[in-house]
């Protein structure tokens, strides 16, 4: 005779206590087995995490190097003096007073005369450097008689073995050169046309040293 589950006795409840130990037993490993992964996923995401900060610090030491790489510069201040042979330096400039001789009859015929090393410089640079001329009247004076004004124009200079250049009251390039110390000999030449009347003709000459 089958015993039915609602019957009543002695064995009343075991099958179900042993299939809820069962269940118990089953529910503390599914537990456990979610707590390890938990503490599984844990780590990872705390190493990930202390990956991505190590990451992180040495992104900006890079940027951070990078950046300082990018903003140093240096420059040069500029150092420049202009003198006559002989005499000391007083800044990038210097005034000469050319006074025109009397002109031989050769030099009448040859239509002008000529006076090399008239004048001699030493330009003092760190830099790239060029001299310029100009002159501070636009003519040389009146002749003797009072008809003739001669005009500055008619004075040519050059530094040697570049070629002449006539005056004019604007700056024009004569020399340039690299840095360092340099000795220049200027020449002189003035042209003596068929007008040319005698005269004590002078004229004030502006060097100055710039950047090309």
């Amino acid at each position: 005779m089958e015993r039915s589950p609602n019957d009543d006795g002695p064995d009343k409840g075991k099958p179900r206590e042993s299939a809820g130990r069962k269940a118990t037993g089953l529910r503390q490993r599914a537990l456990l087995r979610r707590l390890g992964c938990q503490r599984t996923m844990k780590k990872s995401l705390v190493l990930a995490a202390m990956i991505g900060v190590c990451g992180l610090v040495f992104s900006l030491e890079g940027s951070s190097q990078s950046s300082a790489n990018a903003i140093v510069t240096f420059r040069i201040a500029p150092l420049m003096s202009l003198s006559v042979w002989g005499e000391s330096p007083s800044g990038s400039s210097v005034a000469s007073i050319y006074t025109m001789p009397h002109p031989t009859a050769q030099e009448r015929q040859a239509g002008f005369l000529e006076r090399l090393n008239a004048l001699k410089l030493v330009v003092r640079s760190n830099l790239s450097w060029a001299l310029r001329v100009r002159a501070l009247e636009p003519d040389m004076g009146l002749s003797d008689d009072g008809t003739y004004r001669k005009p500055v124009s008619d004075l040519e200079v050059r530094a040697a073995p570049a070629p002449y250049v006539a005056v004019t009251t604007h700056d024009q390039a004569i020399a340039s050169g690299p840095h360092g110390e340099h000795r220049l000999s200027l020449d002189y030449r003035v042209r003596l046309g068929p007008e040319h009347r005698n005269g004590t003709y002078r004229v004030t000459l502006i060097y100055t040293l710039a950047s090309p």
